[in-house]
């Protein structure tokens, strides 16, 4: 009859659960798409944010993510409502002296005249189910495993809590990968000697988009795992505070006395231990079974991220010696066709060296046959200018008689012996 109980108190921390989910959906969704229209249409589109958010799966992991911190800061809000009610009097102090199990009820109608926020926090339905117990059974006896088994329904509670987060912690890297598969996809479509010639900005731009689509999801990841971790560990440790509180003031408040099946007690709760050892066993192999069974599926997809990886990198090397090829050849063509150019460009300018010489060889001829011809005209002028004179002297051909006695006559004294003949003494 005692198994029952626990059950029944497990029931409340469902709204605590659906509260993180509500808190997920109407801080988280807002969140998010604030975000995106900042980065899309507000002041943070020209920032550099704004380079990791093109994709919409990049989008998809940002509002995964926001999900996930909306969730948080529900937590985080939920908790100033346990702190406080750590704080407060749900209880009357405790003087160390026994009572009777009948003060329960007292003590339970005290409970209900206190704030509803406080009635609904971990420390007010723990109270609430101890003393219901305690007014349902009219004794103490197993209130230390009613009260353990609360604390494990506590925090199981908790820790289911955390589901949404935890899912979300593990899709937002599927989410970065698959962006990732989608980008590298894009970038290496059609990619060929010709795309990489003209146009290597297509397979670098989809190469940046998919790597920023994983660097972006990692990072989202780490700051939900870093946050997840503070909240977890302040809500463990209010769950620690209500166990010690409910240990110090109800654990030993009530008066325990014996009762007739207590061998039979004895031997119940020897093997209620022998079956929850034997189910944390259980626990423990199941744990280390997903533990593998995670570990390899890490494992096959780091290789198949590696397989992708060496065949892109193939595929990326091959494109580029295809066209180093084909430049080189290119480059080839066009030196040989440049040295053809330049040896008739050579020949040509030979012959026009030849032809400046002949030229220049021409160009002396006329000015010699100008130097020439400048030396007839004044001796053609000289001579008309003695002919003018003789001219005008009127004594042309005595001048002629005369010049040719005058050769004669040197003629004469020129030869020896020629002044001895006679008649010529005088």
């Amino acid at each position: 009859m005692t198994r029952s109980q626990p059950s029944s108190v497990a029931q409340p921390a469902a709204p605590r659960r659906s509260g993180a989910i509500v808190a997920s959906f109407v801080v988280g969704l807002p969140l998010g798409v604030a975000i995106l229209a900042g980065v899309h249409y507000g002041p943070l589109q020209d920032t550099v944010v704004h380079q990791y958010l093109k994709h919409p799966v990049q989008g998809a992991t940002v509002i995964m993510a926001c999900l996930a911190l909306g969730g948080l800061i529900g937590k985080l809000w939920a908790s100033r409502t346990e702190r406080a009610a750590l704080k407060s009097d749900l209880l009357p102090v405790w003087d160390g002296k026994t009572v009777p199990v009948g003060a329960a009820a007292a003590l339970l109608a005290e409970l209900d005249r206190q704030p509803r926020g406080l009635q609904d926090t971990y420390l007010g339905r723990r109270i609430s189910a101890v003393l219901d117990f305690l007014c349902k059974r009219g004794s103490a006896a197993e209130l230390d495993d009613h009260m353990r088994s609360l604390a494990d329904t506590d925090a199981l509670g908790q820790e289911s809590s955390y589901g949404l987060t935890r899912f979300i912690t593990w899709a937002v890297p599927i989410l970065g990968f698959l962006g990732t598969v989608l980008g590298i996809t894009k970038a290496i479509a059609g990619v060929n000697p010709e795309v990489l010639e003209k146009n290597l900005n297509q397979v670098t731009d989809g190469l940046a988009e998919a790597f920023d689509t994983t660097a972006l999801a990692l990072g989202l990841t780490m700051v939900i795992m870093f946050i997840s971790y503070l909240v977890e560990r302040l809500e463990q440790g209010i769950l620690e505070a209500v166990d010690h509180y409910v240990e110090r003031q109800l654990a030993h408040r009530f008066q325990r006395t014996g009762s007739a099946g207590g061998e039979f007690i004895e031997v119940l709760r020897e093997n209620t231990d022998v079956l929850v050892h034997s189910s944390e066993q259980l626990v423990q192999k199941q744990v280390e079974v997903w533990a593998k069974a995670l570990g390899e599926a890490d494992r096959r997809r780091t290789e198949a991220e590696q397989h992708l990886q060496e065949r892109l990198d193939q595929a990326l090397q091959t494109a580029l010696e295809k066209t180093m090829d084909a430049q080189t050849k290119r480059l080839a063509a066009l030196e040989k066709q440049s040295s053809a150019q330049v040896l008739v460009l050579a020949e040509k300018l030979s012959g026009l060296t030849k032809l400046a010489d002949s030229l220049a060889a021409q160009a002396d001829g006329m000015r010699n046959l100008q130097a020439g011809e400048k030396q007839l005209v004044r001796l053609q002028e000289v001579m008309q200018q003695n002919l003018s004179a003789l001219a005008g002297a009127g004594a042309f051909e005595q001048a002629v008689h005369s010049l040719t006695a005058a050769i004669h006559l040197l003629t004469l004294h020129s030869v020896p012996g020629a002044n001895k003949r006679p008649g010529l003494a005088a």
